[in-house]
């Protein structure tokens, strides 16, 4: 009888602590990680528009392009300027010629062929000559800056993506004028997704930054991904004894759709650890 006793209760004990094992289960949303509004740095008409609605893109790719004829221009224009190395060879050449005159003139200075006077107007020459090239190397670097001015005033007529998602709206069109407050399209972030939760304040310590959770979602069908914990909220909701966590779900095929619900399971006794 005994014997029969004491299985039984190592049975219930297995069970109690299969029981306490058994990982937790939360319902959570998977979201974009962000949502952002493209818009422009600039004014202007809208030339063109390479994406659309339902389109993946890449940080850096060209969304859209406002018309550019006169910045276009302007960058000729100062590419001509910064390239116009002819008058700073010639102002050389001059310098050059100037310094063999005096030198010649100061070797004949000594015998009287050539005046005290000759002299200080060939070193008046010599520094007006020395004084034009520096100018002239000036223009150049200014030219050169004026240059990168322009390319920039360019570059902002192209509008890039900054981070890699999918477009879920557009709101301007090729043809329609862009305002600096305007929105142009709305791209999602997809990769990683955020997964929200709300756990009981009974887990508060025991899920922390870096825990790791399993996520699973309906579409696909029966996925199942482990993610990570990357936000726990220090502020508990009172009403309901929650408080709010996010997990980063890799999603870099851009496989799992966003705005799904979906459960998240943890070990607790691992994440207390």
């Amino acid at each position: 009888m005994k014997p029969t006793l004491a299985a039984a209760s190592l049975f219930a004990v297995l069970l109690v602590s299969a029981a306490h094992a058994e990982p937790q289960v939360f319902d959570c949303v998977a979201e974009p990680a962000q949502r952002v509004a493209i818009g422009s740095p600039v004014t202007g008409l809208l030339a063109s528009v390479r994406v659309g609605r339902g389109d993946e893109v890449k940080r850096g790719d060209e969304l859209a392009r406002l018309e550019s004829t006169v910045e276009e221009a302007n960058v000729s224009l100062a590419t001509a300027q910064a390239n116009a190395r002819e008058s700073l060879e010639s102002q050389r050449t001059r310098l050059e010629l100037a310094e063999a005159n005096l030198e010649r003139s100061l070797k004949l200075l000594n015998s009287g062929a050539v005046t005290q006077s000759k002299i200080d107007e060939l070193q008046a020459i010599v520094a007006i000559a020395r004084r034009d090239l520096v100018t002239e190397e000036l223009r150049l670097r200014l030219a050169a800056i004026e240059l990168d001015r322009q390319k920039s005033l360019l570059a902002r007529q192209s509008i890039k993506s900054p981070v890699d998602g999918v477009v879920v709206e557009q709101s301007l069109r090729a043809g329609e004028f862009v305002r600096q407050d305007s929105a142009i399209m709305t791209i999602a972030q997809t990769d990683p997704l955020h997964v929200e939760a709300y756990v009981p304040t009974t887990l508060w310590g025991k899920i922390v930054k870096g825990s790791r959770g399993t996520v699973s979602l309906d579409h696909p069908a029966n996925t199942r991904i482990e993610a990570e914990v990357t936000v726990v909220d220090r502020i508990f909701d009172a009403a309901s004894g929650t408080f709010s966590i996010r997990l980063a779900l890799p999603n870099a095929d851009a496989s799992i759709p966003a705005g799904q619900r979906c459960k998240v399971s943890f070990d607790t006794t691992v994440a207390g650890q």
